[in-house]
């Protein structure tokens, strides 16, 4: 556990952060926003928000920290379905809005029960209603995959695979002798024998009480 002194010594330290000095950490961060205005480009229709698309994101870069290429896709992809189910929704309220403006009968909720009657007569309704499970699957696809990428050994991690020292572990030319040793099958025990320890067993009598050692007197025996 981090004293406090080194917190703080940290936090100060990171203050002092202006972002990447040297050339090569310029240009691979330069990337980023070529990424981010790729993916919004392919996402976000004309009359779409793409400060908007890039923000949400910049959330998810923020909160899950891609350590590479391949994870950032899963964000990208995670992002994308994201946004692609807020645009159902958004599409889901302006049909609702539009069957209720057109009933004058009742109530906000008896508009309410006829724009659903008629959406529901029409195909578009449940077909939105599947896009948007589609895209929510995708979402937790998309999630499942980053999080095993992350419990995922990969060949060029210099972390090791296992706790356990390298001394601790068993030798490569010593494993045939210990799988020999563990598979060798046991001599089977004569069944003559076992009943006739059974048998002495059960017959012994209880151990008789030891008589008491005799004394010895000054004057003679006791």
């Amino acid at each position: 556990m981090s004293s406090l002194r080194r917190v703080q010594s940290s936090k100060a330290n990171g203050a002092l952060s202006k972002g990447p000095s040297t050339p090569a950490g310029k240009l691979r961060s330069s990337q980023n926003a070529v990424t981010h205005g790729l993916c919004a480009t392919c996402l976000v229709l004309d009359d779409e928000s793409r400060e908007h698309f890039l923000t949400l994101l910049q959330q998810h870069v923020d909160r899950f920290r891609p350590a590479d290429e391949v994870e950032q896709g899963m964000i990208e992809e995670m992002t994308a379905a994201c946004w692609r189910q807020r645009r159902a929704w958004s599409i889901e309220t302006r049909m609702f809005n539009t069957h209720m403006a057109r009933s004058k009968d009742g109530d906000t909720l008896d508009r309410m029960v006829d724009a659903v009657e008629i959406m529901a007569a029409a195909p578009s309704l449940s077909l939105l209603q599947r896009y948007e499970n589609r895209q929510h699957l995708m979402y937790q696809r998309a999630l499942r995959t980053f999080i095993m990428l992350r419990g995922v050994k990969v060949p060029n991690d210099p972390s090791p695979i296992s706790e356990h020292p390298p001394e601790a572990l068993p030798k490569p030319e010593a494993l045939p002798k210990i799988v020999e040793k563990a598979v060798q099958p046991q001599p089977a025990a004569d069944p003559e024998a076992l009943g006739s320890a059974c048998f002495s067993l059960h017959q012994s009598s209880p151990a008789q009480p030891s008589a008491p050692p005799r004394v010895k007197g000054s004057g003679g025996s006791a």
